[in-house]
């Protein structure tokens, strides 16, 4: 069964990646569920992009992670309970919805070939969460969110400082995702016992510091 789910997912992911692919070209944009993200400020009024990148593999990585995003983002959206997880979700998928279309233009432009599946390391990901319902699931998307987030606006942060004018425009958008998936994800009980752990391990530390010093 775990295999089947895994199967449809890359099949359902492929169909509709192409389908894009072949509503682009028809002058109308849509992500992989059908969601219309023709419009975007990254476009001048001819229609060119006012935004590049040269670096394949960035352009790759970006979209791997888009992919992801948006597929864990609409399993928050069947599977949690918490409009706040939910809330997020939505923030997710109108984020990288317009990335997806700034990709694809630059993919087309350039002539790169994008990635129409989701890796190994996602779908392991995704199979763990979809077992869970509730509470049980917000935590455990909203922890897998927050590394998430980090990794991906570590990467952004990282071409834009290469001169990554597509960079540098879409940074100010993921870092106002990490923190409100850092806001979320404390009100769901993520983070707290971290921090918990934290003050502890601090005044273990300052109580060992303490004693060292005692004659």
């Amino acid at each position: 069964m775990k295999f089947l789910g895994r199967s449809l997912l890359v099949m359902t992911t492929a169909l509709l990646w192409t389908a894009l692919g072949v509503a682009q070209s028809n002058g109308t944009q849509y992500d992989q569920y059908g969601n219309n993200v023709s419009p975007t400020a990254d476009r001048d009024p001819s229609g060119s992009n006012l935004f590049q990148t040269v670096d394949p593999q960035f352009m790759k990585e970006a979209e791997e992670d888009s992919m992801a995003k948006i597929h864990l983002a609409y399993l928050a959206l069947q599977n949690s309970q918490n409009e706040q997880v939910k809330a997020y979700a939505r923030q997710i998928l109108s984020a990288y919805s317009k990335a997806q279309s700034g990709l694809f233009d630059m993919a087309n432009q350039q002539f790169v070939v994008l990635p129409n599946t989701i890796d190994e390391k996602n779908l392991t990901t995704f199979d763990a969460l979809s077992q869970l319902r509730g509470a049980e699931f917000d935590k455990a998307y909203m922890k897998a969110m927050l590394s998430g987030d980090e990794m991906t606006t570590s990467m952004y942060k990282q071409q834009a400082k290469k001169g990554d004018d597509w960079a540098s425009h879409t940074l100010p958008t993921l870092e106002n995702n990490l923190k409100e998936a850092q806001r979320v994800a404390l009100e769901v009980g993520v983070g707290s016992k971290a921090k918990s752990q934290e003050q502890r391990t601090a005044g273990a530390g300052a109580s060992t510091s303490t004693a060292s010093q005692k004659p």
